[in-house]
């Protein structure tokens, strides 16, 4: 089991008595820690699941106005002093590339942050061999290529597990469409399939809001992390991924997982 869950009671001596309890939760693959019940501060985690239920069966759309305003209230940019990224392919996909730097995909697919046409350049910070998990390509070697981005000259979105002062309701909603389940178990991936729609349809929702807000990407704890040992993508969006030549460094290289 890779996740955890932390309960904290604390009962106070006074008359009458009062007690406050927190159930809190800490992914082992994201490390995101996620308040899911407080008895003095109701969440919003029961909220958000009907909200997201709602949305995908009903096609009510209160979800979008929800999600809305925690983006519209988020203020915290990424401040990184190692700007050091990578992008991965399958080496069977060496065919399909154009020169000897691998920059996204120039034809773009429906994925978590982007709808299909999109342009969105997807990268795993210096712990690479999370990409072998990410490429599902655990016995065959990737092509990596290698990436200085400036982050300073961009408005990039801190959504990682080190922001202690991320909305609980934001960090909730990452944690469900990342998973692809609800907290109560609701399989969010599967119902948006069985409807004929993407399955990243409430990821690209949180995502088309922070693009409205003008950031230009989001970086996020890594999905395939285990305890003691995770990782950050960075997902960059729109017209500045026009600019990768610029931050791509040297040529792709191969590796093996080890």
């Amino acid at each position: 089991m890779t996740d955890k869950k932390e309960i904290k009671m604390v009962i106070s001596d006074e008359l009458p008595m009062k007690d406050d309890c927190v159930i809190r939760h800490i992914s082992g693959n994201t490390n995101r820690s996620t308040i899911h019940a407080n008895s003095k501060n109701p969440t919003d985690t029961d909220k958000l699941q009907e909200l997201i239920v709602e949305y995908i069966e009903t096609d009510i759309k209160n979800l979008e106005e929800f999600i809305k305003n925690l983006v519209k209230n988020f203020n915290s940019p990424l401040r990184l002093q190692n700007c050091k990224f990578f992008r991965g392919i399958k080496s069977s996909e060496e065919n399909k590339l154009v020169s000897n730097k691998i920059g996204p995909n120039p034809n773009p697919e429906d994925g978590r942050y982007n709808t299909q046409g999109e342009k969105c350049l997807y990268l795993i910070d210096d712990n690479i061999n999370f990409l072998f998990e990410e490429l599902n390509s655990l016995s065959l070697p990737i092509l990596i290529q290698e990436y200085n981005i400036p982050i300073d000259d961009f408005k990039i979105a801190d959504l990682s597990s080190n922001n202690t002062i991320l909305h609980n309701s934001l960090g909730l909603a990452f944690k469900m469409t990342e998973s692809g389940k609800t907290s109560s178990g609701y399989n969010i991936e599967k119902a948006l399939e069985q409807r004929g729609k993407s399955k990243y349809l409430i990821s690209q929702l949180l995502a088309r809001y922070f693009k409205e807000c003008d950031w230009n990407g989001l970086y996020i704890p890594g999905i395939h992390g285990k305890p003691g040992n995770h990782y950050h993508n960075l997902a960059i969006f729109d017209t500045i991924v026009d600019q990768w030549e610029q931050w791509a460094i040297g040529n792709y290289f191969q590796k093996t997982k080890t």
